[in-house]
């Protein structure tokens, strides 16, 4: 009650199942279309009722006015929400498609020196170029140039 924001960010850091950050990046409302059309569904599966379970909870956190940061290259955890200047940073592992695995070895990298490029994430990490899709489709890599090379052009 009195720490609404720090209790929704360990709440989802421990039991995240179902959450889906490309919906809640998307805002209140593809929150509750999903929670709505999932809901509908009769043959829903497990990962699917998990998913309306979690994104209920997201949905209470929306309409406390507490928002949901997408997953930065130099702020987010592997895999913990965090409180971030009254919103929760989403992890890395919140983005479908990168496990915890790949999650902690971005970490890892980003704390072994800064990043350069893609090339140069994807290399220290040891990410698939499936993982570095994801990142890119989530801006998480908006900040960063595609290679280590410079061009004076």
């Amino acid at each position: 009650i009195h720490y609404p924001m720090e209790f929704y960010a360990a709440f989802l850091s421990v039991a995240p199942g179902g959450f889906d950050a490309a919906v809640v990046m998307k805002g209140k409302s593809a929150v509750f279309g999903t929670i709505s059309e999932l809901s509908k569904k009769q043959d829903a599966t497990q990962k699917e009722q998990e998913t309306v379970t979690t994104l209920q909870l997201v949905g209470e956190c929306l309409a406390r006015g507490i928002r949901f940061l997408p997953p930065d290259l130099k702020t987010s955890d592997a895999t913990f929400f965090l409180p971030e200047n009254g919103m929760i940073r989403m992890p890395f592992n919140a983005l479908s498609g990168v496990g915890d695995t790949a999650a902690q070895k971005i970490v890892e990298a980003r704390n072994a020196g800064e990043i350069w490029s893609v090339e140069d994430l994807r290399q220290r990490a040891g990410l698939s170029r499936a993982v570095i899709d994801v990142l890119r489709g989530a801006g998480v890599l908006d900040n960063l140039t595609e290679t280590n090379q410079i061009s004076f052009f």
